[in-house]
């Protein structure tokens, strides 16, 4: 699994520590899962996605490039 947190972050004009106050969790953990170190719960990643405004599925990806609601179908 991989994601797009950062290139995401950078069109919203939002650094790692806005993201995390704003999504209600650490600057750590944000980092950790830009990096791909961490995996986020479902909520985590749904704060995420809100604070971002887009979709869960814009942000993380799965390794080969599909998004994951395309599984899903």
């Amino acid at each position: 699994m991989r994601n797009n947190i950062r290139e995401v972050m950078k069109k919203r004009k939002m650094n790692a520590t806005e993201l995390a106050y704003k999504s209600g969790i650490s600057e750590r953990y944000v980092n950790f899962i830009a990096k791909g170190d961490r995996l986020p719960s479902l909520k985590v990643a749904v704060r995420i996605a809100r604070t971002l405004k887009c979709k869960v599925e814009d942000i993380f990806l799965l390794d080969d490039g599909t998004k994951r609601s395309a599984i899903v179908a």
